[in-house]
């Protein structure tokens, strides 16, 4: 039987540790791996922009982006779980479970669809950066070039500011574009789902957490003006 407890002891308890978290207060910062962007722009001069007018094969403009892009068309995120892995073991004639190992989950997120398909060609870009399979022989890449940190934050609900729990994906990098499915009967607005693996997901505290977004933003910003001054 549960101790009895009032109403207000459960409310002072909930308020001394900041409010209820709400899930649709929540922050994710992504960034683009810059160093397969720079193999990228090691092309032909002539033939990326050629590709950059007329829109066929590699893109950089598709991979440009504002530092608030993923932030805005983000409106769903998982935060991973991990598993303990076990092996059952006889142990003075008891069996018992014996861990050996860890296990992550793969994180999900949801991104809003804009007229221009810009979520869509940027994750079919970075795919590319993964598998290239405009030739015959899928020829695979040296993961460091393809993977990034992501951050994903719950924010306060009584603070736009302060994140409740910050995390960050290492090494991270979309293994799944979901597919589009278009009716003639549907009018509604459309979205995408990716799918993300990564090496491992860590939990960062406050100060690490402003800094990682700090870097992050001021990376992509960098990443950015850097590419603009390769193309012109």
């Amino acid at each position: 039987m549960a101790l009895p407890v009032s109403i207000d002891t459960m409310k002072s308890t909930i308020n001394r540790r900041g409010g209820l978290a709400r899930g649709n207060r929540f922050a994710v910062y992504i960034s683009h791996p810059s160093k397969s962007i720079n193999s990228l722009l090691g092309y032909n001069p002539a033939t990326l922009l050629s590709n950059l007018i007329s829109g066929d094969g590699v893109n950089i403009a598709d991979f440009i982006q504002d530092p608030r892009d993923m932030f805005l068309l983000c409106q769903t995120a998982t935060m991973p779980g991990k598993r303990i892995l076990t092996q059952e073991a006889m142990h003075n004639h008891h069996m018992s479970k014996k861990p050996y190992s860890a296990a992550t989950d793969e994180v999900t997120m949801s991104f809003l669809l804009t007229n221009d398909y810009y979520i869509k060609k940027y994750f079919d870009m970075w795919q590319e950066m993964i598998i290239d399979t405009s030739g015959k022989h899928y020829k695979a890449f040296y993961k460091q070039d393809y993977c990034t940190d992501i951050i994903i934050q719950q924010l306060s609900s009584s603070n736009d500011v302060i994140p409740g729990y910050t995390i960050k994906l290492e090494n991270a990098y979309p293994i799944t574009v979901s597919g589009i499915e278009l009716s003639e009967g549907s009018d509604g607005i459309m979205s995408l789902d990716i799918t993300f693996e990564y090496d491992n997901f860590k939990s960062i505290g406050l100060i690490d957490g402003f800094e990682d977004v700090a870097n992050k933003m001021l990376q992509i910003g960098a990443n950015t003006l850097d590419q603009f001054k390769r193309i012109i």
